[in-house]
C-alpha cells in the first residue's frame, strides 16, 4: 500500500483462454453425468450432458435459420432452466447475447433492442405480446422464437429436436477478446448503456470467485436472469468448479429455504430486497427447514443496513452472511475470503478486499489526489477482467490517465485493505457548499422504528443549490407523521443535512427491475406531491 493503491492477490488459475460457451462444451463432454442445474419452480434436474445436447441442437437449428458470427440474440425471459439454452447456443455460433427483462415496458424493451439490433429474440410465452408491442414502434425485423408454446411463432422446443449432425458439432473457435455479451447498465441515474463483456471477462468472473475464496462450490443459487452480470458469474463459477446451480423465478422466502434444505445449497447470492422477505418470514416457518448446508450467503446490488445484516446472521447462524461489491462493467470488485472469519465478524459493513488481479484506489473528488486509508473519496479500479467498452459509445472518459476506471462510487478502504462503499457519486448533491451523501441521512431515518425504507435526494433551490428531501415507506401496522419523522431526523443530523425540502410517506418506492431505487423518479414524484399540496 506504499503507493496508496490496494491490490487483490495475484491470479493463479486465471486467465482461462477459451470462449465462455466453448469452455462449457468441453467441460460437459468430460463430466456429462454431473448435475448442472435445478429448476427451483418445477424441480426439473438437468446434467451437464443434457444441457450440452439441448444447446447443440438449438445451435444447429439457429444455424439453419442463417444465424452467423457476431449476430445478436436478445433474451426476454425470467430466471429459469431455459435461460442458459439460447445463451450457450448463440455463443457456440460466435454470436452475442443481450437481455432485457419481462417486467419492463414495451418502450423500455424497444429502447434496448434498438441499441443492439438483434437478429433473433427468445421470449417466454407470457411476454410475447409485450415484445410484439415493442417491435411495432421500431424498424427492427428480428425472428421471434418462443420459449414455451406458440401457434404463431417458431418455438425453442421445435429447434431442440434431434439433428443428424449433432454428434459432429463443435463450437466456433473464439478468442478471449471476442465479445460474448452485451449487458445493460442499471439506468438508475442515466440512460442505459450497452456494456461489452468479452469471453475473458465472462469466464474469469467465476474463476476469480474461486481463486479469491469468495464463493463455495457444491450447489449454488442465484435469482437473476442474464439481464444481470450475476447470472454470467455464477454460471462461470459452476462450470469451473463443476458445481450445480438452482435457478427460478419469483422464489418466495419459504420456497428458498425449502430448496436449501432439499438440495443442500452451499452458496447463494441475492439482492438486498430479498433479504427482507427472509427476515420478515415467521420464525415457526423458518425453523421447519434445515439450512446447515448453506456456508455462504452474499448480498449484492445495493448496500445492506447493519441492522438487517445482523438479522440475517441471526436467522442463518451456520452461514457466513456478507456483502459483495461489483458492477456490470467490472464484475466482482471486492469480497470476503470466507476463511477470514474474524474480518467477516469485525467488519460487517465492509464489502471485503479486492478480488484477485484487481487494483483499487480512492481519490479526492476535487483534485484527483490519491487518498490513504480511512479517507473518503471516489473509488477507481483497474483489472484485465473488465468491460471491453460501451456499445456504440466512446468509453475513453470512463478511464483516468493511469487506466483506472471511474466507476462512480464513493467510499474508502481501511488500514487492512477492506473496502467500504458509501454511495453513488451521481446521487451526491450540494447544499450551499456542503457535499451531501444521501446514504448518511437515509441511515439515520431507517433507525426510526417505524421506517422500512428511506430515499434522500437533492431538490433544486435557487439560493442554496439544493435542499435535502426524503421519501420513506413504513413498516406494517405503525403510525407516524411526516412531521414526527422530520423532527426525529433533525435531532440526529448536522444542520446542513436537515430535510429542508421536507419528507413524504409513500406506500412503495419505485425501483428498476434489478431492484435498485429509481432516484430521479422518486425525486420527481416528491416534487409533484409537494407542489400539489402547496
Amino acid at each position: 500500500m506504499k503507493d496508496l493503491i490496494i491490490r487483490g492477490p495475484d491470479c493463479v488459475h486465471v486467465p482461462l483462454k477459451l470462449g465462455f460457451a466453448e469452455y462449457f462444451f468441453h467441460k460437459a463432454t468430460d463430466i456429462g453425468n454431473k448435475i448442472f442445474q435445478i429448476d427451483g419452480n418445477t424441480e426439473k434436474v438437468e446434467t451437464y450432458g443434457q444441457v450440452k445436447t439441448r444447446t447443440t441442437r438449438l445451435a444447429l437449428g439457429l444455424k439453419q435459420l442463417g444465424f452467423k458470427p457476431k449476430d445478436v440474440s436478445f433474451l426476454c425471459c425470467h430466471n429459469g432452466s431455459d435461460n442458459i439454452i439460447p445463451v450457450l447456443a448463440t455463443l457456440y455460433l460466435g454470436g452475442r447475447v443481450s437481455s432485457g427483462d419481462p417486467r419492463q415496458t414495451a418502450d423500455d424493451s424497444r429502447y434496448l433492442m434498438e441499441q443492439v439490433e438483434p437478429q433473433v429474440i427468445f421470449v417466454e410465452e407470457r411476454s410475447v405480446q409485450m415484445i410484439e408491442e415493442a417491435l411495432k414502434g421500431s424498424e427492427l425485423h428480428p425472428r421471434i422464437i418462443v420459449i414455451g408454446d406458440s401457434d404463431k411463432y417458431l418455438t425453442m422446443k421445435k429447434l431442440e429436436e434431434p439433428h443428424h449432425d449433432e454428434a459432429e458439432f463443435t463450437p466456433v473457435k473464439q478468442t478471449e477478446d471476442d465479445i460474448a455479451f452485451i449487458l445493460f447498465s442499471s439506468g438508475t441515474t442515466s440512460a442505459q448503456k450497452g456494456i461489452y463483456i468479452s469471453n475473458r471477462f465472462a469466464l474469469n468472473c467465476g474463476s476469480i470467485w474461486k481463486e479469491g475464496g469468495n464463493a463455495v462450490p457444491g450447489v449454488t443459487m442465484h435469482f437473476t436472469s442474464f439481464y444481470w452480470i450475476i447470472a454470467i458469474a455464477m454460471t462461470s463459477f459452476c462450470m469451473i468448479t463443476e458445481s450445480a446451480k438452482v435457478v427460478g423465478k419469483n422464489i418466495s422466502a419459504e420456497r428458498y429455504l425449502k430448496l436449501v434444505s432439499k438440495y443442500k445449497i452451499t452458496f447463494t447470492i441475492c439482492s438486498n430486497t430479498f433479504t427482507y422477505q427472509l427476515t420478515n418470514l415467521d420464525e415457526k416457518i423458518r425453523k421447519k427447514y434445515d439450512t446447515t448446508s448453506l456456508i455462504s450467503f452474499a448480498v449484492g446490488g445495493a448496500s445492506v443496513q447493519l441492522s438487517q445484516l445482523l438479522k440475517l446472521r441471526q436467522i442463518l447462524p451456520h452461514t457466513k452472511v456478507t456483502m459483495g461489491y461489483g458492477s456490470s462493467e467490472n464484475g466482482m470488485i471486492s469480497g470476503f475470503n470466507l476463511r477470514e472469519e474474524n474480518a467477516i465478524n469485525s467488519k460487517p459493513l465492509s464489502s471485503g478486499t479486492p478480488v484477485p488481479g484487481l487494483e483499487l484506489k480512492v481519490v479526492d473528488l476535487e483534485s484527483g489526489k490519491l487518498l490513504g486509508p480511512n479517507q473518503q473519496g471516489e473509488i477507481r479500479v483497474k483489472s484485465r477482467y473488465t468491460m471491453s467498452g460501451y456499445h456504440k459509445l466512446n468509453a475513453d472518459d470512463v478511464f483516468d490517465e493511469n487506466g483506472f476506471m471511474k466507476i462512480g462510487d464513493y467510499g474508502y478502504y481501511d488500514e487492512d485493505k477492506y473496502v467500504y462503499v458509501l454511495g453513488r457519486l451521481k446521487e451526491m448533491f450540494k447544499y450551499q457548499f456542503f457535499q451531501i451523501l444521501p446514504e448518511t441521512i437515509e441511515q439515520m431515518l431507517i433507525k426510526h422504528p417505524a421506517v422500512q425504507e428511506a430515499v434522500v435526494f437533492g431538490v433544486p433551490h435557487a439560493e442554496d443549490n439544493n435542499h435535502p428531501g426524503a421519501v420513506v415507506t413504513l413498516k406494517p401496522n405503525v403510525q407516524v407523521t411526516p412531521g414526527e419523522l422530520i423532527e426525529y431526523c433533525h435531532s440526529k443530523v448536522a444542520d446542513y443535512r436537515k430535510l429542508r425540502a421536507g419528507l413524504v410517506i409513500m406506500d412503495a418506492i419505485p425501483k428498476t427491475v434489478t431492484g435498485k431505487v429509481q432516484r430521479r423518479l422518486v425525486r420527481d414524484i416528491f416534487i409533484k406531491m409537494k407542489s400539489e399540496k402547496s
